[in-house]
């Protein structure tokens, strides 16, 4: 039997070492973020945040959208700031767009987090607001830097699932281990949430049954129900015409109902608290669903997470993926064997020892541990690596 390496069997985890918000939530990196207003100052943006080794949040818009549209815009900028891992943010404006950087510094201002604005046209042009930026910037990176990690409580800790470029092996090994793990973050006091709502489908009523009450789970069959709808009226096809993924099939799986068994193995066992939308916090610790439909669900949900609080997100793939996120860590797994050992560039954690005969609880049983370590600070290979995406969920997309 494969050895499981991790630093200890069966630790009891109750608090970690994290940073404490003024609002009361618990972060576990200390981030500084330059956000781009509109797609006009996404060049400034991240230059500086490439001289000063913040983030940059970029997108394609910020200008010209209809209300409800831009509403999401400022939804998914102003969630990124207040994501318990930022310290601090950098807003970058051209100075005659759409989104109102003067509202969005207030409400940042008031959760004690520190916030800054530079405007291009202000600022006499590109070089002089990247030059003024990397000054602020620069500053609160120290700010950040001199902050310490303190003991916090397990209860602060919210962690997203996710699986994607899935292949035979993710819902044996992958997403049975990530699920394992649930229960257990779960069982001490910490929350988990979960969406890839397209990849519900053929498996909800098993999700239904694992409600807290009647009234959840006829909110997960209701949601299924609404995708299926909305996806044929909006695109004429039903959904398992185009789920499973090309890549899916590549790896093996050929219905969505099987790609949806697998899928949820990530929940685990646990009881499903709720549902929330994106831009929404949890009520309370557990185990919970963002019902979140957007298209091209990979980097749509992680952001998902995020401004929804995660602090973290725990992502199996079968094919590979580079992809990260701005303001969390993405802890990447595979449960095949073969393709850790190809990928090990960008895969954190090998759930594959289960195909080869390791016990899925022990080997969920180290992730946990791998988990703690990287709420500790323990760097993922997303972040290693530089990548750093921040997707605003858009079509499809509830609330």
């Amino acid at each position: 039997m494969p050895e499981i390496t991790g630093r200890g069997r069966g630790i009891d985890v109750k608090e970690f070492m994290g940073y404490k918000r003024a609002d009361g939530r618990i972060g576990i990196r200390n981030y500084v973020l330059v956000l781009s207003m509109v797609h006009c100052s996404n060049t400034v943006a991240q230059r500086i945040a490439f001289r000063t080794g913040a983030h940059a949040v970029v997108h394609d818009f910020g200008c010209v959208e209809f209300e409800d549209r831009h509403a999401r815009t400022r939804l998914g900028l102003l969630k990124a700031a207040l994501n318990p891992n930022v310290y601090g943010v950098l807003l970058v404006g051209l100075g005659c767009e759409q989104t109102d950087a003067a509202s969005l510094l207030q409400e940042i201002r008031q959760t004690g987090k520190p916030v800054y604005y530079v405007g291009i046209q202000e600022e006499g042009g590109s070089k002089t607001a990247e030059e003024k930026g990397c000054r602020i910037v620069e500053h609160l990176v120290e700010e950040a830097n001199d902050q310490k990690r303190e003991a916090v409580p397990l209860s602060g800790l919210v962690v997203g699932v996710q699986c994607g470029g899935s292949d035979w092996t993710t819902g044996l090994a992958g997403n049975s281990t990530i699920g394992a793990m649930t229960d257990r973050i779960v069982a001490d006091g910490g929350s988990v949430i979960m969406s890839e709502v397209p990849g519900f489908p053929g498996s909800e009523h098993i999700v239904a049954e694992r409600a807290v009450n009647y009234e959840v789970g006829l909110q997960v069959i209701d949601m299924c129900d609404d995708l299926r709808k909305e996806f044929l009226e909006a695109h004429g096809q039903t959904i398992e015409e185009v789920n499973p993924t090309p890549g899916n099939k590549a790896g093996g799986i050929t219905t969505l109902v099987e790609k949806s068994m697998g899928n949820i193995k990530k929940m685990g066992v646990s009881p499903v608290q709720g549902l929330i939308y994106a831009g929404e916090d949890i009520p309370h610790p557990g185990l919970w669903v963002l019902d979140l439909r957007a298209d091209g669900p990979d980097s749509n949900s992680t952001t998902g997470f995020a401004m929804s609080g995660a602090v973290m997100t725990v992502f199996s793939t079968g094919r590979g993926t580079p992809m990260g996120n701005a303001v969390m860590p993405v802890l990447k797994l595979t449960g095949n064997p073969g393709r850790y050992e190809k990928l090990a560039g960008i895969l954190d954690f090998n759930a594959g020892v289960v195909l080869e005969g390791a016990d899925i609880k022990k080997t969920a049983e180290t992730l946990y541990e791998m988990v703690i370590e990287v709420a500790e600070g323990k760097e993922t290979k997303s972040e290693q690596n530089g990548d750093f995406e921040y997707t605003i969920p858009r079509e499809n997309s509830r609330k």
